[in-house]
């Protein structure tokens, strides 16, 4: 027989063979689904030429700060001393205050004296009043919440607000593809972007993973102290010795500069979790409307609280981030102020990459990004979350193309100059990139299973 189970044997002809003709589909389908976390950032416009392969960005500090009472010297008098632990020297003669002690309540007390020692202030304090006593008790929160001088005074003692530093680095992406003169000219029996050969699934396959690649490294990337110029680097490529750094993801920038916290029980999301999460951005001064990602998993614990809801609780909205509609729906509730998208990204269910063995924290988690952008101190603004990127020096001339962030270039024989003899076609894409989130202290990541 010419043809067996899973083999044709094609030196035997015979007439029988013409009749068996073949129903072939020309159509490739994409069963792998592999979408992007770029793809978001695209669609909003969250991209920012970068000149240099680091970046850093300052935040101003708090103007406020809240000291926790230590010890106690005295205490139910009109003046009063006790020590708090405060690592700067933030109090001084002038303020004035009051603290969470419930015999306090109305009552407010002058900074009359301050010694600082080390990671401590002691501070004398007095009523406005000789029948107002003031209470101090270990473990009271004091608040330096105005300040009082009396006629002819001189100027309180200068306070120095710092700044934060943020750092972070861009991490150079590749991707290379080849294919020889017979794969080239050889015709499939599959249709891809309109042609028969084997080129364009393969250049469509090879962007996607580059794609990938650069989307999981802004979700779970950890920023290396390897950096370029590095006389002795940590990280290092094998062959050239020379200095290879990693960019920090949105997992890294919460992780270190954010807010990370939990559902007391895993696998149950109600008004308590929505409270605590709440409370979380209360306490960092975040603003109250804000995108969360996740995956399938932590979906379908909130989904089972929304379900409870009703249409009353939850609506069904298309995301605006800036003014700039992402093509798909998201639940959103609005709640004590508060506004809240819950955003499905898809790339947090990839079974190879996110899954809840490989990655059960990443996986079960809702990812909290403001929808705001961030004012600056001088009246600018800036988005929250966007990716940074040098310029690619590649692929700029008859062998290739850069958009200004992904550079493709072709050599070899069959390349449009060809560049070698030998019969083939190399392509590769180079880009470099980076994430950068400002504010961060206002982002969460909430796990809920």
């Amino acid at each position: 027989m010419p043809v067996t189970q899973g083999v044709v044997t094609k030196s035997f002809v015979s007439a029988i063979d013409f009749l068996d003709q073949r129903e072939i589909d020309p159509n490739l389908y994409d069963q792998a689904r592999d979408r992007a976390f770029t793809d978001i950032m695209k669609v909003v416009n969250r991209y920012k030429p970068s000149k240099m392969y680091n970046y850093h960005t300052f935040t101003n500090q708090d103007a406020y700060e809240v000291g926790t009472i230590s010890s106690v010297a005295s205490t139910g008098l009109s003046q009063i001393q006790f020590t708090i632990n405060n690592a700067s020297t933030f109090p001084r003669v002038g303020d004035v205050i009051t603290t969470s002690n419930a015999n306090n309540a109305g009552i407010q007390a002058r900074v009359q004296a301050v010694t600082f020692g080390s990671g401590t202030a002691v501070l004398t304090v007095r009523t406005g009043s000789n029948s107002q006593p003031f209470y101090a008790t270990a473990g009271d929160l004091v608040q330096f919440g105005t300040n009082a001088f009396a006629e002819k005074s001189d100027a309180p003692t200068n306070r120095r607000y710092g700044m934060t530093k943020y750092f972070n680095l861009i991490q150079i992406f590749r991707e290379v593809d080849e294919i020889t003169d017979v794969q080239k000219v050889a015709k499939i029996e599959v249709n891809v972007d309109g042609t028969y050969g084997m080129l364009a699934y393969q250049t469509i396959q090879k962007y996607t993973k580059l794609k990938g690649d650069i989307s999981v490294q802004m979700l779970s990337g950890y920023k290396s102290d390897t950096q370029f110029g590095d006389a002795n680097p940590h990280l290092a490529d094998p062959t050239s010795g020379l200095p290879i750094q990693l960019t920090g993801g949105l997992t890294w920038y919460t992780t270190i500069y954010g807010v990370v916290d939990s559902a007391a029980v895993l696998g149950t999301f109600g008004w308590t979790e929505v409270d605590e999460m709440i409370d979380n951005w209360l306490a960092q001064k975040a603003p109250m409307e804000q995108m969360g990602f996740m995956g399938s998993r932590a979906r379908g614990v909130v989904d089972k609280f929304f379900k409870n809801l009703g249409t009353s609780g939850v609506t069904s909205v298309r995301l605006n981030v800036d003014g700039r509609e992402v093509d798909f729906m998201v639940d959103q509730i609005s709640y004590r102020n508060f506004t809240l998208d819950f955003v499905p990204l898809p790339i947090l269910d990839h079974p190879q990459l996110f899954s809840a063995t490989l990655t059960p924290a990443l996986n079960g988690s809702i990812h909290w990004v403001p929808k705001d952008q961030i004012d600056t101190v001088d009246g600018g603004m800036e988005p929250r979350i966007q990716i940074r990127y040098t310029e690619s020096p590649f692929g700029r001339g008859v062998n290739g193309s850069n958009n200004g962030m992904v550079a493709e270039w072709r050599t070899g024989a069959l390349a449009e100059i060809p560049t070698s003899s030998v019969t083939q076609l190399h392509t590769d894409w180079y880009t470099a990139q980076g994430l950068e989130c400002l504010g961060v202290k206002h982002f969460q990541r909430y796990r809920v299973i």
